[in-house]
């Protein structure tokens, strides 16, 4: 069978286009697939690094600031709750309102023991309380106010009575 000029280019052109067919579904269009499958996982795996990183950072910064709050707590073993809550009182000159202050029991963890003071105050003003409990939050002796409750007077109503209770932390011996 001979074909004409004619016949063999159009077989010419077809077989051709089959091969460039061929060649972009058999090769071009999976290489180029799994390369793009694997620029996402490139990119998903950059995103994992960073974030690793980040939570690296983040785990460097606390792991220092526990270090510090715990030499500062074995730097201030001898520390009494009661006794710098009573000098605060006089500094900021509320110690008169101070109806009540007791210790209570605190929690003890499997590394720290909890010192708890609970204070009562009656006829205190609402900037006088806010100074006083400012002054306990950012005492450079780590305390923390747990519990507060605040009720105004009945006979004045500028006055507060106030019930409140105060932490701190000191390590076990063990620990």
């Amino acid at each position: 069978m001979r074909l004409s000029d004619r016949e063999k280019l159009a077989v010419g052109i077809g077989s051709a286009v089959l091969g460039v067919l061929v060649f972009w579904l058999a090769v071009w269009e999976p290489a180029h697939a799994h390369l793009e499958l694997q620029e996402r996982r490139v990119q998903a795996k950059r995103e994992e690094y960073r974030e690793i990183r980040e939570l690296g950072d983040r785990f460097q910064r606390l792991s220092a600031r526990i270090e510090g709050i715990e030499a500062h707590l074995r730097r201030s073993r001898d520390f009494s709750i009661l006794s710098y809550l009573e000098g605060l009182a006089r500094r900021h000159q509320v110690q008169d309102r101070i109806v009540q202050m007791r210790p209570r029991p605190g929690e003890v963890s499997r590394y720290y023991r909890e010192n708890s003071v609970e204070i009562r105050m009656e006829r205190v003003r609402l900037s006088e309380l806010v100074r006083y409990l400012y002054e306990v939050e950012h005492s450079p002796e780590l305390l923390r106010v747990k519990q507060i409750q605040v009720r105004p007077r009945f006979d004045d109503a500028d006055l507060l009575d106030v019930r409140f209770q105060v932490s701190s932390y000191e390590p076990l011996e063990g620990a």
